[in-house]
């Protein structure tokens, strides 16, 4: 790990800030101390000082480190069996591992959306273990029945391993959901998280079946902002998406089935749209890879999901939707979050959009606007080089061995070079 009474200087750097204005020409230089970029600017101008360690990143570009505003960390793979079989002790040690695994695939920051505890975060801001900069929502608030009901036909909930410090999210009345609300800001969560339509991963409810009621969703809403908590919403389309924004949520996860109007309130709203394309894909390989494997529900609603969202996403990003990137990866995979990425510029982003959904526009999602997803003064020092540029392929990003630099909070998570 870097002393952080040493300062680090970066040098040779082709740069992308965060911002999304033009990438400079010539060569720029970072000045890092402690857990901050103290200094950006053109190499010609910003000397390596005496007593730093230097690093000669000539050929490489230096970008912030990526930020997913949707993944489950705590969510372990496996089967229903396999899963059983992991104790709780187990699962926050398996989960420690997960929150390594998403550093070194270049992750620096994640809003958790469910399954991760306060002790876990704790253990991350304390420098116990290491991990991405998390925001946790700790459990979906879901209405009896609804996306978060994990009971199955034979009677056993099958949403586990579960980290000990997460409550139920099962309310149903406005007076149950803010008590709700107050029970999960108690357990630790920096956000509310509440499902307002179906999914694809449960029987009940297709995606664009409302759950919840307004008065339900106005009463999480007004209980959460009066806490200065925001709130984020598993929601398709249709009208569990109208009660969000008429409420309004903060920010309207996955959103594949969105229509104009929506859209179009969304975007007079400020409301974030977190896309999330990931999970779908996922459930469609697997169904491709081992047919039969997931129940017949998943891939028949990913497919249909997929198509809407290729309509969809387009609209919001022409009518100036703030878009965050997010994965849903969870249990289909941890480590991967670049991969969205390639899914965003696939439906219609450029690659530099695609770089600031998942750096700036994450981190000002998150709560950290100017704080992190950015290099610039002032900033942490989280950020990434890596071997090429991501602006002529974003797909490089999903090649570690091309991440040959991540440094999380001026701390060298991962470093090939010699300084």
């Amino acid at each position: 790990m870097t002393n952080h009474s040493i300062q680090t200087y970066l040098g040779n750097v082709h740069l992308i800030d965060g911002m999304g204005g033009p990438v400079p020409a010539e060569p720029y230089a970072l000045l890092i101390e402690g857990r901050t970029i103290i200094a950006v600017a053109p190499q010609r101008e910003l000397r390596c000082p005496p007593g730093a360690v230097s690093f000669d990143l000539r050929g490489m570009t230096v970008m912030p480190g990526l930020i997913d505003c949707h993944d489950h960390l705590a969510d372990l793979e496996g089967s229903m069996q396999q899963r059983a079989a992991i104790p709780p002790s187990l699962a926050v040690l398996k989960t420690a591992q997960v929150f390594h695994d998403t550093l070194l695939g270049g992750c620096t920051g994640i809003r958790d959306a469910s399954g991760v505890d306060l002790g876990m975060k704790l253990a991350v801001e304390q420098g116990i273990i290491p991990g991405p900069r998390l925001k946790i929502s700790i459990t979906i608030l879901s209405q009896f029945g609804g996306h978060n009901d994990h009971t199955e036909p034979a009677g056993i909930d099958s949403r586990f391993p579960k980290l000990q410090g997460i409550p139920d999210g099962i309310c149903d009345g406005a007076d149950a959901c803010r008590r709700k609300v107050r029970e999960v800001i108690r357990a630790g969560a920096d956000w509310i998280k509440i499902a307002t339509t179906g999914g694809v991963g449960t029987p009940i409810g297709g995606p664009l079946v409302r759950q919840f009621s307004v008065d339900e969703v106005r009463a999480i809403v007004d209980t959460a902002h009066a806490a200065g908590k925001p709130v984020m919403s598993h929601a398709y389309g249709g009208e569990g998406v109208k009660i969000c924004l008429d409420a309004g949520v903060d920010s309207i996860e996955h959103g594949a089935a969105i229509n104009d109007d929506l859209i179009e309130q969304m975007a007079r709203q400020g409301t974030w749209l977190v896309p999330t394309f990931t999970v779908l894909r996922k459930v469609l390989e697997i169904d491709t890879r081992q047919p039969g494997m997931l129940p017949e529900y998943m891939p028949r609603k990913a497919s249909w999901l997929v198509e809407r969202q290729r309509e969809s996403f387009p609209k919001a990003l022409a009518a100036g939707v703030r878009i965050a990137m997010g994965t849903d990866a969870g249990g289909f995979g941890h480590g991967r979050n670049a991969g969205e990425l390639a899914y965003m510029v696939e439906a219609g982003m450029t690659s530099m959009q695609a770089i600031v959904a998942a750096t700036r526009m994450g981190a000002e999602c998150m709560g950290l606007g100017g704080e992190a997803g950015v290099l610039r003064e002032g900033a942490y020092a989280d950020l990434l080089a890596i071997d090429g540029d991501p602006l002529d392929d974003v797909r490089i990003l999903e090649d570690r061995a091309r991440l040959r630099l991540i440094m999380k909070d001026g701390v060298f998570v991962k470093n090939t070079l010699s300084g």
